[in-house]
């Protein structure tokens, strides 16, 4: 493959024999070295970029089917207390799938979004309604001016 500057100077060279000679030394401003050092060095990331990037095309397994992506989110929002090694030993007992604990879990992270509603206040509304009747204690060490050590217990409403 021929160097990105020689093409861009060829180009340019070409470009320039269809112009009025009075409007190419106008235009020469255009074109600093340094212009043409970022077109150089954008060009050669591009190049590395795609000799080394992973291809986009991925073979191996597809994943599990939607059906029992289906299936596994549906048995998670029937029983939200039940783990990934859980439903995937559920699978195996019941429909004889073999399934791992890890396909669960990738299957759970990627389609399942608990609902709201975590079966009580949050902790910012208990507090909210506990806040009238809490109390705050510290206790903590310090010294008097002449070396004493101290212990202070406070305790506030």
């Amino acid at each position: 493959m021929r160097d990105p500057i020689i093409l861009l100077v060829h180009l340019i060279a070409t470009l320039a024999l269809f112009m009025r000679p009075d409007r190419v030394f106008r235009s020469a401003i255009v074109l600093k070295p340094s212009t043409i050092l970022n077109f150089h060095r954008t060009l050669r990331n591009r190049k590395c970029r795609l000799l080394f990037a992973p291809k986009r095309r991925r073979t191996g397994p597809k994943g599990p089917s939607k059906t029992l992506v289906a299936a596994i989110v549906e048995m998670k929002r029937c029983k939200p207390l039940w783990g990934c090694p859980r439903i995937a030993q559920q699978f195996a007992l019941a429909f004889a799938v073999d399934i791992d604990k890890d396909v669960v879990r990738r299957v759970l992270a990627a389609h399942y979004r608990p609902g709201p509603g975590g079966g009580g206040p949050s902790w910012l509304t208990f507090l909210g309604h506990a806040k009238d009747s809490l109390w705050s204690i510290d206790l903590f060490r310090c010294e008097s001016a002449i070396r004493r050590r101290h212990w202070v217990l406070v305790v506030m409403d």
